[in-house]
This record gives C-alpha cells, structure tokens and sequence, in this order.
C-alpha cells in the first residue's frame, strides 16, 4: 500500500507544473514504476475525479489534475 501512495504523490506532483501531459509522458518521468502499475494508480485517480483522462483524437490521451471543486454555499435556515 505505501508504494502505491508513493506512485500516487509523485503522479500528482508530476501533472501539478505540467498542467497537462500523455500518459507517455507520465510513464517517462516515473522511471521506477511499470507501465501497468502507473496505469492502474493513474486509472484509480480518474475514477476518484483526482485527475481528467481527456481523448482529443485517435491514440492520444491527456492527463491533468480535475479542477479544484469549492464548496457550495450554505443557507441557514
């Protein structure tokens, strides 16, 4: 489990000043890790809504961190 929220902080910290990257791109700066562990940390952060998974054109996909969400307001009663 700590290798994976070690893979899962340096996934973040990686899309953090790229704005936006392949999964490529990604794997090329997590020398340590497999392809299909990136992956599946990667694929768990798109599901958590952590990060967008975006499909432009045929065989390119990019990553970046989700928008931060804020908090609606709340209305007292």
């Amino acid at each position: 489990m700590l290798q994976i929220d070690i893979l899962e902080s340096a996934i973040l910290e990686e899309l953090a000043p790229a704005g936006t990257c392949t999964i490529e791109e990604l794997y090329g700066k997590l020398p340590y890790y497999s392809y299909s562990q990136v992956f599946s940390v990667m694929y768990r952060l798109t599901r958590q809504g952590t990060i967008v998974l975006k499909h432009p054109v045929p065989s390119l996909y990019l990553l970046s961190l989700a928008p931060q969400r804020s908090n609606p307001p709340r209305y007292a009663a």
